[in-house]
């Protein structure tokens, strides 16, 4: 595995070209998982979902950097409580893991003994590793993100809105407040563990607990902890709910759409033992080179996945108090406001224009790359 014989590319089948997946893959590794020669890495996969190119090219990049590697393929996860004890038992040890499945996104749930980098990669597919969603520098998107943080730590409120009628927002807690949810935002995994997406794509999580106002909701997609049937739902017309500190107290809209939004609500909810009228939380894209061709109808969940790190997206998480929730509400084309400044514009992430920041990431890659604007998300 690994070599370029083993892959075998047809590049008439492909959008781009051996090289710009190498290079994505050195971003993932070097960049992204700071690996060295010398660190044990495994890269575990998801049967049915990771190309298995993809695999041979992180494999072999990894071994060129002197990594000793192993690979392993396993199913999809209902769960946390379906989690494998021999794949668990497997990553608890590596230097380096880079999950290409989404077993990842429910780890942070379940405490174990972990050590070393873990990296959740998006970028599963030859087109979508190549492209340049996975090409800007890993260290451009730690340096926005760092930059973001300082802003965002000042604002002591946010409100956004969009183009279908939402408008929600509330306080940000200050420091000696704790609201209602926010434990579960820092709920360990268990010491020594670190757990980094690639490429990076989101702003920090903030709650919603003390938020009022409305939401506008088309589709209703997996929040990546548990696997429903079936795995989210799309609306056949928007539905605006009311919301009054977290909790949804109304629904306005064609009645078909809103019985099947309280129907599906309530059925997760039910298989879960949670609350299925609350909206706990929310974070959005910040990443404008993610490109997203395949919408909605090709799946909810692989749709949401790769769409939610573009700034055309926001997300707030639904069923239970809790955060992730089991469910996320993604609205497009969102105008998010701190303390009323406009950061996000009707799905354009704003803050990007900052000459200051610019500046700043030239360090690392060029702006101009970086922070071009990528329009289409599948809708």
């Amino acid at each position: 595995m690994g070599t370029v014989e083993r892959l075998a590319v047809n590049a008439a089948n492909r959008r781009y070209s051996e090289d710009d997946v190498r290079r994505s893959a050195r971003n993932l590794l070097v960049d992204g998982c700071e690996m060295k020669a010398g660190d044990e890495v495994l890269i575990l996969n998801e049967n049915g979902i990771t190309e298995p190119a993809v695999s041979d090219i992180i494999e072999d990049e990894a071994r060129k950097l002197g990594g000793r590697v192993h690979v392993m393929w396993t199913d999809t996860v209902k769960g946390p409580e379906d989690l494998p004890p021999s794949v668990v038992k497997a990553f608890e040890s590596p230097d380096v893991t880079v999950f290409n499945h989404m077993i990842a996104g429910v780890l942070r749930l379940v405490p174990f003994n972990g050590r070393g980098m873990k990296m959740l990669n998006f970028l599963q597919t030859w087109d979508q590793l190549g492209s340049p969603f996975g090409q800007v520098p890993y260290k451009v998107w730690l340096e926005v993100l760092k930059s973001l943080g300082q802003r965002l730590g000042m604002a002591k409120s946010w409100r956004i809105t969009c183009p279908l009628g939402s408008d929600f927002g509330g306080p940000i807690p200050q420091p000696g407040q704790s609201p209602k949810g926010a434990k579960a935002e820092t709920k360990g995994t268990g010491d020594g563990f670190t757990l980094r997406t690639f490429p990076l794509g989101v702003c920090q999580v903030f709650d919603s607990m003390q938020a009022s106002g409305r939401l506008a909701v088309r589709w209703l997609t997996p929040s990546g902890v548990h696997v429903f049937e079936p795995n989210g739902i799309a609306l056949p017309s928007p539905v605006l709910i009311d919301i009054d500190h977290g909790r949804i107290t109304g629904f306005d809209g064609d009645a078909k759409a809103v019985s099947e939004l309280r129907a599906y609500m309530e059925k997760c909810a039910a298989e879960m033992g949670k609350d299925p009228y609350i909206v706990n939380s929310w974070h959005a894209g910040i990443n404008p080179r993610c490109a997203v061709t395949a919408g909605p109808q090709q799946g909810l969940d692989q749709w949401m996945y790769m769409a939610h790190a573009n700034p055309r997206i926001v997300h707030f998480h639904t069923i239970g108090a809790q955060p992730p929730g089991e469910m996320s509400i993604p609205v497009i084309d969102p105008t998010i406001e701190f303390d009323g400044e406009k950061l996000w514009d009707r799905g354009r992430f704003v803050f990007l224009d900052r000459a200051e920041l610019r500046e700043r990431v030239r360090a690392f890659g060029d702006p101009d790359f970086a922070f071009h604007h990528e329009l289409d998300i599948g809708v």
